[in-house]
C-alpha cells in the first residue's frame, strides 16, 4: 500500500510546517499526483482522515489536482488558522 506510506510522510511534512508556522489548525491541503504513481486517490484520502484523527489536521480538505509530469507526488501548499 503506496498510500500508508505517502500519507505517512505527508503527515510528518505538514506537521513539522504547521509547528513553524504556529498553525492551530490546517483546514485544507492541496497536493499534485500524477498518474505513474500507482497511487489510489480513494485510499490516499481514507488514510488522510484517519491518520488526521487527533491531529491539528483532524478534518482538513484534501485537494487532489493531476500533476502533468507522471510519476509525481507533491505537497503544493496549505492552508491554516
Amino acid at each position: 500500500m503506496h498510500e500508508m506510506h505517502v500519507v505517512k510522510d505527508l503527515f510528518s511534512d505538514l506537521l513539522a510546517l504547521g509547528k513553524e508556522k504556529q498553525a492551530r489548525k490546517i483546514t485544507k491541503v492541496y497536493i499534485t499526483l500524477g498518474e505513474w504513481t500507482e497511487i489510489n486517490e480513494e485510499i490516499l484520502r481514507f488514510f488522510f482522515e484517519e491518520h488526521g484523527k487527533n491531529t491539528i489536521l483532524e478534518g482538513a480538505e484534501l485537494s487532489v489536482d493531476a500533476s502533468p509530469k507522471k510519476r509525481e507526488i507533491r505537497l503544493v501548499s496549505f492552508d491554516c488558522e
